[in-house]
């Protein structure tokens, strides 16, 4: 369960999270919505502890997050797999070893036949063939980037999958494709996902709840089918986008 009580923060006097307070359940695939720069990546970066929140409190799995302290930050993060904007993959090696990398981090010791035989299977749930793994980031289209930072994610065996706008700069074809897994990932490793994006198609699509924020606070907190419904006026406004 993520825990999200009374939540502020400011950059430059400029309040970016205003008060926000919401609670994930275990299992839950929940889509935070907004347009850009309302709060929804600072919210997500800040429930792993990579960015520190001015007042309330941030709970994962009953642990707090607190970024002074690296033992409780250490553990919360093991349970936790970020999946970035921009995939954020390492140019200089290969798809391998960037599936490896957060194994690698955090010291986990495996055989090379069980290495292999795990990162093989993260990248086979992502719809991506073994053929990619000796080629590098660069060679890959921004799709298969995307999905092989996922593998990256998952091969933590997180408890947690977080996602910061996952579908930006992709083509229709690719978005639907991306949407399909994070459904598939959530519904068969019943994993707690997390979704920001202003992507109100994919929000539609992927989330069982979708949360709106707006200045920094949340004005709807329901399910797919009550937003279409909503009389909030930023969510009508997403609507018309339909």
């Amino acid at each position: 369960m993520i825990q999200i009580e009374k939540v502020t923060k400011s950059f430059n006097e400029r309040k970016v999270l205003d008060n926000v307070s919401l609670s994930i359940e275990k299992g839950e695939c929940v889509f935070i919505l907004g347009k850009s720069g309302v709060g929804k990546s600072v919210l997500l970066k800040a429930i792993v502890g990579l960015i520190e929140i001015d007042c309330g409190s941030i709970t994962v799995g009953g642990l707090k997050v607190d970024p002074t302290s690296q033992e409780t930050l250490s553990q919360v993060r093991k349970g936790c797999g970020l999946v970035f904007q921009f995939s954020a993959l390492l140019d200089s090696v290969n798809v391998f070893e960037n599936i490896c990398f957060g194994l690698r981090a955090r010291g986990l010791k495996f055989s090379e036949e069980n290495l292999s035989r795990l990162v093989k299977d993260k990248l086979a749930i992502t719809g991506l063939s073994e053929a990619v793994l000796e080629r590098y980031p660069t060679e890959l289209s921004f799709g298969a980037q995307k999905r092989v930072s996922i593998a990256r994610a998952l091969a933590v065996e997180p408890n947690y999958l977080l996602f910061d706008e996952p579908t930006t700069g992709m083509d229709p074809i690719a978005i639907q494709g991306i949407n399909r897994l994070i459904i598939e990932l959530s519904t068969q490793l019943k994993v707690t996902t997390v979704v920001v994006s202003h992507d109100i198609k994919s929000a539609l699509e992927v989330g069982k709840r979708i949360v709106l924020l707006e200045h920094g606070r949340v004005v709807f907190d329901d399910k797919p089918e009550n937003f279409k419904n909503s009389t909030v006026p930023l969510a009508r406004e997403f609507q018309l986008g339909l």
